[in-house]
């Protein structure tokens, strides 16, 4: 026999207050608790009793009490809005630990595939017609190329007490220059400390050696990312001034989620993990590099001559970017085997086994890669590069 549709309305109804008492419990006063519950056994009477008319006299004051007892929130739309905010930071945090994460080219190891930090500073010797960039310039420059201007004055007689680097956001590093008078100001320069201490003709702004400051870094009090100079370095005769400008890092997204699918290509650029690689830092630092792919398991790989291309089993290899690399670049660089390490340290020649890899920079002759401190471990894979994202001018897929 076919249940009436009212009957089947009312139960349902039923159901949803039993089960809007049980999820509002703690909300409800113990008045409205009581009222509700004392209205629900009318209902419920009326259901057994199949009377149509009270059924609906019922329903309606059941929804009616149960939507007066739960105040609506306050400013709906600005709960609304924040709930589709805290969702889409989910899914980005989703998308990152799955699927794309974006990494910053610290070095210039992948040259001119992936530009590292590249500073370049003004001659005032050379050129005396300077002229400091209009804000507009700089912010667009800043935009399109990522490129960050330094101008700044050292004090006559000023000592240096440290330098201290900075990080926002993960991806803006400062320097601030802090003086051993307190009455000086501290000056901030806006790149890394690295590329303030390199030497101008390996992309840094070359301070350290135009100061002579010493080489020893010393971290002390709990400051890391502070360098403590406390006035070793040289006289400040007159006003020290440095201008230039540093380009950033191209920042790109790796695909975390090829690797799951697909075994690693030879040929291609990828990121990978370094702990446990005892040639990093003893193995224990876990950081992530990016270089390309040069040797899956069971290549025979070897670099016969400066300059050259790299052997795959005794030929030149044929992937377009290693190719690329020995036709268009400077090719292959050897590098001398260490005593005692042969199997680790200077690799020229190697026989990759099950689940090893090996690692080579575009840059050959300035990476630091699988030819000094070995393989790495398939376990240590993260995913091949996917583009560069910025600054905009490289703006691309990673080939």
């Amino acid at each position: 026999m076919l249940r009436p549709k009212y009957l089947k309305r009312a139960k349902l109804l039923r159901k949803g207050v039993r089960k809007f008492l049980s999820y509002k419990k703690d909300l409800l006063s113990p008045q409205d608790n009581e009222e509700i519950e004392k209205k629900l056994e009318d209902f419920e009477k009326a259901i057994s009793e199949k009377d149509k008319e009270r059924i609906k006299e019922r329903a309606k004051e059941l929804t009616s009490i149960c939507e007066k007892t739960i105040k609506p929130p306050r400013n709906p739309a600005i709960r609304e809005n924040l709930e589709v905010i805290f969702v889409a930071i989910i899914i980005a945090l989703g998308i990152r630990s799955y699927c794309v994460q974006p990494f910053r080219i610290p070095t210039g190891s992948m040259q001119p595939t992936l530009n590292g930090i590249i500073c370049n500073v003004h001659d005032s010797d050379r050129d005396a017609k300077y002229s400091k960039p209009s804000i507009i310039r700089t912010v667009w420059d800043k935009f399109s190329q990522g490129r960050t201007y330094v101008d700044f004055t050292i004090p006559k007689g000023s000592e240096i007490e440290k330098f201290q680097e900075v990080t926002k956001f993960k991806f803006f590093t400062s320097t601030w220059i802090h003086f051993k008078d307190k009455n000086t100001e501290p000056i901030k320069v806006g790149v890394p400390l690295k590329n303030l201490f390199q030497e101008k003709n390996r992309g840094g702004l070359g301070l350290r050696s135009a100061l002579n400051i010493g080489r020893s870094i010393n971290f002390s009090g709990g400051e890391m990312g502070s360098h403590w100079v406390d006035g070793n370095h040289l006289p400040i005769e007159k006003d020290f001034v440095l201008r230039g400008y540093c380009d950033t890092g191209d920042q790109v997204l790796v695909n975390k989620m090829s690797y799951h699918f697909r075994r690693p290509n030879r040929g291609e650029v990828f990121v990978f993990n370094t702990k446990g690689i005892m040639g990093i830092g003893g193995g224990m630092k876990s950081q992530h590099y990016i270089k390309r792919l040069c040797g899956v398991p069971g290549d025979e790989l070897e670099i016969r001559q400066n300059g050259g291309p790299l052997y795959v089993g005794g030929r030149p290899a044929s992937e377009p970017g290693i190719v690329r690399v020995s036709e268009e670049y400077d090719g292959y660089t050897l590098t001398r085997r260490m005593p005692g390490s042969a199997d680790r340290m200077g690799l020229n020649k190697i026989s990759l086994k099950e689940r090893q890899y090996f690692a080579l920079g575009d840059n050959s002759d300035d990476s630091a890669d699988s030819r000094m401190w070995g393989t790495v471990p398939e376990q240590n894979l993260l995913g091949p590069g996917l583009m560069v994202y910025w600054p905009f001018e490289h703006w691309g897929r990673i080939r």
